[in-house]
C-alpha cells in the first residue's frame, strides 16, 4: 500500500499553479510588446504619413510646374536656396531607387529634433550647408518607426541618383559610397566627411539614420551613412530629370 499520495498530488497540485502562473505571466508580457511594437512600427508611421503628406501637399502647391519632359543638364554652379527656419521646409528628397519599396517623395525639414523627425520625414543638420552649396548638405531620418523615411537605405549603391526638388530647381546627386560608423561619429557630417580641418571643395549630400551590426534596420547601435556628389542641376521650368520622369508619386 502506497503511503503519502495526497501529498504528493498537493505538490503536484501546487507546481501546476505555479507554471500555470509564470506562464500567464509571459503571455502577458509577450502581448504587451507585440501591441508596444505594433503601435511603435505601425501605428506611429500612420500618424506620420499622414503629416508628411500634408506638408508636402502644402510645399507642392507653391512648385514651379515642371513639363513631364527630360529637362536639360546644368553643370555649372546651381542656384542658392535660401535658408528657413526651424521646421519649415526646403524641399522634397526623392529617391528613385526606393520607388515602390518605400517613400521615395518626402518633405525635407530644417533640423533634426525628435518632433521634425518623427513627421516621416527628412531632416536637415542646421550646422551643414544648404542644398547645391560647396559641402555637405547632410540629412537625418528614421530607419523604423515614424514613416520609416531612410529604411531601405541599404538598397542605394555607387551610381544611383538622389534628387532634391525645390520649389524651382532639381539638385540631383549621385551616390558615391557608404560606411556604418559608431553613434558619436559626428565627423560624418564634417563639410569633408572625416576631414573637418579641410575646406570643402565639392557639393555634397550625406544621408544618416540607425543600423545595427546584428539586427540591422532594428538596431540603433551603429549609423549607417550614405555619401554622393551633385551630379548636375536643372530649373524645373525646363523639364525633369529622367530618372523621376515616370515616377507617378513626383509631381
Amino acid at each position: 500500500m502506497r503511503h503519502g499520495g495526497a501529498a504528493e498530488r498537493k505538490k503536484r497540485s501546487a507546481l501546476d499553479i505555479m507554471i500555470t502562473s509564470v506562464g500567464e505571466i509571459l503571455i502577458t508580457v509577450g502581448l504587451v510588446i507585440a501591441l508596444f511594437l505594433t503601435w511603435q512600427l505601425w501605428w506611429t508611421s500612420l500618424d506620420a504619413q499622414e503629416k508628411a503628406a500634408a506638408t508636402r501637399a502644402a510645399f507642392e502647391s507653391q512648385q514651379v510646374d515642371s513639363p513631364k519632359t527630360e529637362g536639360v543638364k546644368h553643370y555649372d554652379a546651381p542656384p542658392a536656396v535660401s535658408p528657413v527656419g526651424s521646421g519649415e521646409t526646403i524641399g522634397m528628397l526623392i529617391v528613385p531607387k526606393w520607388y515602390g519599396k518605400t517613400n521615395n517623395n518626402m518633405p525635407i525639414l530644417e533640423g533634426t529634433a525628435a518632433n521634425i523627425l518623427d513627421s516621416a520625414v527628412a531632416g536637415h543638420y542646421t550646422e551643414t550647408q544648404q542644398v547645391g552649396d560647396i559641402g555637405n548638405f547632410a540629412l537625418a531620418g528614421h530607419r523604423r518607426t515614424s514613416g520609416n523615411s531612410f529604411r531601405r537605405i541599404d538598397l542605394l549603391e555607387s551610381g544611383d541618383e538622389v534628387v532634391v526638388a525645390t520649389k524651382d530647381t532639381w539638385y540631383v546627386y549621385t551616390v558615391t559610397e557608404h560606411e556604418i560608423v559608431n553613434p558619436n561619429a559626428v565627423e560624418v557630417i564634417a563639410p569633408v566627411p572625416h576631414h573637418p580641418e579641410i575646406a570643402a571643395t565639392d557639393r555634397m549630400l550625406t544621408l544618416t539614420t540607425c543600423h545595427s551590426l546584428t539586427v540591422g534596420e532594428w538596431g540603433n547601435d551603429h549609423r549607417w551613412i550614405t555619401y554622393a556628389k551633385l551630379s548636375y542641376w536643372m530649373p524645373r521650368s525646363e523639364g525633369r530629370p529622367a530618372s523621376v520622369l515616370n515616377d507617378p508619386e513626383v509631381n
